[in-house]
């Protein structure tokens, strides 16, 4: 990869050869804002995890405007929308935990769902394809968790792998987790992985196959054409796998990526084949020894992406 100044050189991280898109600006925060995830409702509005403020906020695209959504006790981390509109959140205080899923109304109400107190590191997640069963990465042991979206505080390990362990210093192990075609995807920060798992018909995982190497992955989203599209957070870089493996770093620094932490297709004609990008700007790592505000980026990528919304609970 031609490295990006200011980005955490590490060897194993590959990113290809650099050919920016040009990317739109659409939102911003102060400096020391940690936006960490992102999902997109079937409207087309966007919601952000405010990690650094306990709090979910809303972007319409069609007004330019970002509003507060949802107030949290706890650092918000992985978003997912169920079909019936309700937003389910991870979160909690990493790498110390515990962590903790909330029921967030379609009028920002909250309800406290679950406690996870042996997640230290609770993650990304999404919906598992049965609808009533939220997916979350626990990025400190191994495992991803199952959590019942029909009562309340009964969870369970859903899978459990060394392969998904960190292996590496104050880096995750299973970090962002997304279900299309049958296939549970999975990024493995700490040991640069993009992982699968093929549903089984009872709904449980079968075994993990590797599919990318050398690519630190914080969250990602897949093209309809099969396409990764990888936010590289500490290495300030959105990574474009085609379905031939061809790497692309599509944004930089320059194009307003530093720490960029995850990314979601628009679902409305007007959005579908745009990628929204979600940055800390710098929160973790910062670049060039400063911390920038944090942004929401909107990248034209010439393709829709899947839609992740399961059936309904």
């Amino acid at each position: 990869m031609t490295n990006i100044q200011g980005s955490v050189s590490y060897a194993k991280h590959d990113g290809g050869v650099f050919m920016p898109k040009d990317v739109q600006v659409v939102a911003t925060w102060p400096a020391r804002t940690f936006l960490e995830n992102i999902a997109i409702d079937k409207a087309g509005m966007i919601f952000v995890s405010v990690y650094s403020h306990n709090r979910i906020d809303r972007y319409d695209p069609a007004r330019g405007l970002t509003t507060a959504f949802a107030v949290l006790p706890a650092p918000p981390m992985g978003l997912a929308f169920d079909a019936s509109g309700v937003l389910w959140v991870t979160g909690g205080k990493f790498p110390e935990g515990p962590g903790f899923v909330w029921k967030i109304a379609a009028d920002g109400s909250v309800q406290h769902w679950s406690d996870l107190p042996d997640a230290p590191f609770i993650n990304g997640c999404t919906l598992h394809p049965d609808g009533r069963t939220l997916l979350a990465c626990e990025s400190l042991t191994g495992r991803i968790l199952a959590i019942d979206l029909r009562e309340a505080d009964r969870w369970s390990a859903w899978l459990t792998d060394d392969l998904i362990k960190p292996n590496r210093p104050h880096y995750p192990g299973a970090n962002g987790i997304k279900i299309v075609d049958g296939w549970a995807w999975i990024s493995v920060s700490g040991r640069a992985l993009m992982v699968r798992t093929k549903l089984q018909p009872d709904g449980y995982p079968g075994p993990l196959e590797t599919v990318a190497t050398h690519i630190i992955g914080d969250d990602f989203a897949l093209g309809s054409s099969g396409s990764l599209y990888i936010t590289t957070h500490v290495e300030q870089t959105l990574v474009h796998i085609d379905p031939a493996g061809i790497r692309t770093t599509i944004a930089g620094p320059e194009q307003g990526a530093v720490g960029a932490t995850a990314c979601a297709f628009g679902c409305t004609p007007d959005d579908e084949s745009a990628l929204y990008v979600t940055t800390d700007g710098g929160f973790i790592v910062p670049y060039e020894n400063k911390v920038q505000e944090a942004k929401l980026l909107r990248l034209k990528v010439g393709e829709t992406g899947y839609a992740l919304i399961a059936n309904s609970v």
